[in-house]
């Protein structure tokens, strides 16, 4: 499955871009022209760091007992991006200056949660699918994929986060903040994944009493995985609304996939047919307009969408096949849709096709 969008010159080109329409990390400076010097604002009086007791109660809440080893990791698991310092050099160049900061403000820091993020949902990942795999002793392979994409999605974890009140001590700027990035699920199930990362760090470090060096010769790691098992199973324990969980779909592209996957052995493409325009007044500008399509017999980059048959008018698979019996290559369109992201885009314009198809 690929994504791509359109350009100006109604042809289409790669676009594999997840991120939402616009970045959050630093919109405190605005534009000047005439090489105006831009101050840069970022403090923001509503944020509060997380201390050893709030993380032992944390971790204590949902299973480990122990105390945590390395509080910096944990600290640097809530900081977003938008509060981190820029190079010098690329404040000079852009001619940005640093406001003072104020009293009752945290300073700003010199490195965000995304490399914690980045460990945390890899660990995420396979302790879910783990626990699945207890929880679920008869279920398919089919039933486990779609159960942890629920689970493991940022908004379902970022709702998690938000009901264990992690977002009180997420370090954002005041920009990001006015954004209310503070409770976006998102972001949020970014934060979560760069906590999973700080316990699997953090009690790495672990010393474990080996008298005869079996450890050392059979392990690269300490017991972060297991704590991190014993932490996240606690966490689904108390959080997941197991029975919505099981007899609700709502990964809309994954059901459209298995539907087109199994009736033309091919995946669906995502156009980008228009693209936000964020210094626009109008919000329907700043929206994605995602279409979606079956290509056959070529790649996507080479097709031509304006020649593209529209599956409403064509009404079912089978006519759809009557025409791959006289060509080889085919465009179909099956339905478009519109959001401010463009994953969620991606989403309507599924569930719109699979109603489609159904009907």
């Amino acid at each position: 499955m690929s994504t791509v969008n359109l350009n100006s010159n109604n042809c289409l080109k790669d676009n594999n871009s997840e991120d939402d329409s616009s970045s959050d990390s630093d919109n405190e400076t605005h534009t000047m022209k005439n090489n105006e010097e831009v101050l840069f604002n970022p403090f923001n009086t509503s944020n509060q760091e997380i201390t050893n007791a709030n993380v032992q109660e944390l971790l204590s809440k949902y299973g480990i007992v122990t105390k945590p080893f390395n509080i910096e990791l944990y600290k640097r698991a809530f900081i977003h991006k938008s509060y981190t310092k820029r190079p010098k050099l690329e404040n000079s160049m852009a001619n940005v200056i640093i406001a003072n900061k104020p009293d009752n403000c945290l300073p700003l820091k010199t490195k965000s949660n995304e490399r914690l993020e980045f460990i945390g949902d890899g660990v995420l990942e396979l302790i879910t699918k783990y626990y699945l795999y207890k929880r679920f002793p008869k279920a398919d392979e089919g039933f486990m994929t779609e159960k942890k994409i629920a689970l493991v999605k940022n908004e379902h974890i970022g709702k998690v986060a938000l009901e264990m009140g992690l977002n009180k001590y997420y370090v954002i700027s005041r920009h990001a903040e006015e954004k209310n990035i503070r409770n976006n699920l998102k972001k949020l199930g970014c934060l979560f994944e760069a906590f999973i990362g700080a316990i699997f760090l953090d009690f790495n470090r672990i010393s474990i009493n080996d008298e005869y060096g079996w450890f050392a010769n059979v392990f690269n790691c300490g017991p972060g995985l297991q704590m991190a098992q014993i932490f996240v199973e606690n966490v689904f324990e108390k959080h997941v609304d197991w029975t919505n969980l099981i007899n609700n779909d709502d990964n809309y592209k994954n059901k459209l996939q298995v539907i087109i996957q199994k009736e033309f052995k091919i995946t669906p493409d995502y156009v980008e047919l228009k693209t936000p325009k964020m210094d626009d007044d109008d919000d329907n500008d700043k929206l994605y307009v995602m279409g979606l399509y079956i290509c056959f017999g070529q790649n996507i980059h080479n097709a031509k969408i304006a020649n593209a048959h529209n599956y409403e008018q064509l009404g079912s698979f089978k006519a759809i096949h009557e025409l791959l019996e006289k060509q080889d290559k085919l465009l179909v369109f099956l339905t478009k849709a519109e959001h401010k992201i463009k994953k969620k885009a991606e989403q309507i314009a599924c569930d719109q096709a699979i109603r489609l198809i159904e009907k």
